[in-house]
């Protein structure tokens, strides 16, 4: 009897015990990250945690008890942009350029975000290809340390060469004294653009008595070019884009006739500075000119077929004596002569 009661008992023990074991306390882990955010893009969408929380749960039979903690978790990385598509634009236009661009991440996803370009390499008034680049607007869950940067190609189309070119006016008058004499300007027909350059198309035909300064042309020679009236031109129309527009211009040259020149019948050379020598100098633009001065009794004591040489009143180095002169001159281009009677006087 008394060994069955102490059996009974420690069962009853035993049992007690474990009931308490069991419902003293159940432990539990769990994890759970925290949100970072989500991205969006046409291939899907992802969410993004910056961190990682991990629960220790206590249970008895009075209730349960959770407790967190915070460990580290690495941002997602820019990896690479998706490859753009070549954008084309007109000459001298602004490109439309796509104001966001798709990532892709290390964790491999893809997503769409804002770009700012940089168009500082881009020249839109000469054709050819350009590469810009762009900086990346990213939310704060996303890491661009290694600084990856979009990048687009554009292509500058070429620009239509000019249509045509004219020249408000085609003559001028030939003066003795001046020679840098305007002429004319230059307009160009360009729809595309307004800024040309025109220049004389080398040295050839007339071009060398002419010079053009900002798309104006002159007369800018010394060369009186004896007998000439009509003055042929080529010159070339420069784009910005290095289009090129050759055209023939003719340009006039009036004169003075021979009949209408005139030719002073007095000169004083006597060391005064004024009036030392005599000449007609609008001569100098007509072709084969003969001027001979004679003395009262016949003899010739000047000649000279160049205008601009000028008498001064000596003979064979010596001064001749006040006096009355006699003068021919002839101009073979048109077979025209005048004579007149010339005062040389000291006063």
């Amino acid at each position: 009897m008394g060994l069955e009661r102490n059996s009974n008992h420690k069962w009853k023990v035993y049992l007690t015990f474990l009931g308490l074991l069991v419902s003293f306390s159940s432990v539990a882990q769990e994890s759970s990250h925290t949100a970072g955010g989500d991205g969006a893009s046409s291939t899907g969408s992802v969410a993004f945690s910056i961190g990682q929380v991990v629960y220790t749960t206590h249970s008895t039979g009075l209730g349960s008890e959770a407790q967190g903690v915070q460990q580290r978790y690495d941002l997602v990385k820019v990896k690479s942009v998706f490859e753009l598509a070549l954008v084309q634009t007109n000459w001298g236009t602004d490109p439309i350029l796509p104001s966001k661009v798709n990532v892709l991440l290390s964790e491999g996803q893809a997503v769409q975000v804002s770009v700012t370009w940089n168009k500082s390499t881009l020249n839109i008034f000469a054709r050819g290809t350009y590469t810009l680049q762009g900086d990346l607007t990213l939310p704060n869950y996303i890491d661009n340390a290694a600084q990856v940067r979009a990048q687009i190609r554009v292509q500058v189309l070429p620009k239509p060469a000019p249509l045509d070119v004219t020249l408000n006016n085609n003559s001028f008058e030939a003066n003795k004294n001046n020679f840098f004499i305007p002429v004319g300007d230059f307009v160009v027909t360009d729809p595309v653009d307004k800024i040309h350059v025109v220049s004389l198309n080398g040295p050839g035909y007339d071009n060398q008595y002419f010079e053009i300064k900002n798309n104006i042309l002159f007369w800018s020679s010394a060369d009186p070019a004896a007998g000439k009236e009509s003055f042929t031109l080529i010159i070339r129309v420069t784009d910005r884009d290095g289009n090129t527009l050759d055209k023939f211009f003719e340009i006039r040259r009036t004169r003075a006739a021979f009949s209408a020149l005139s030719i002073s019948n007095t000169f004083t050379p006597n060391g005064d500075e004024v009036n030392e020598s005599w000449g007609v100098p609008e001569l100098r633009f007509f072709e084969k000119v003969r001027i001979q001065i004679y003395d009262r009794g016949g003899l010739r004591i000047f000649y000279t077929e160049n205008p601009d040489i000028r008498w001064d009143g000596t003979h064979n180095g010596k001064e001749l004596p006040v006096g009355t002169y006699y003068w021919t001159i002839e101009v073979m281009e048109t077979g025209e002569m005048r004579r007149g009677v010339l005062n040389l006087i000291k006063k």
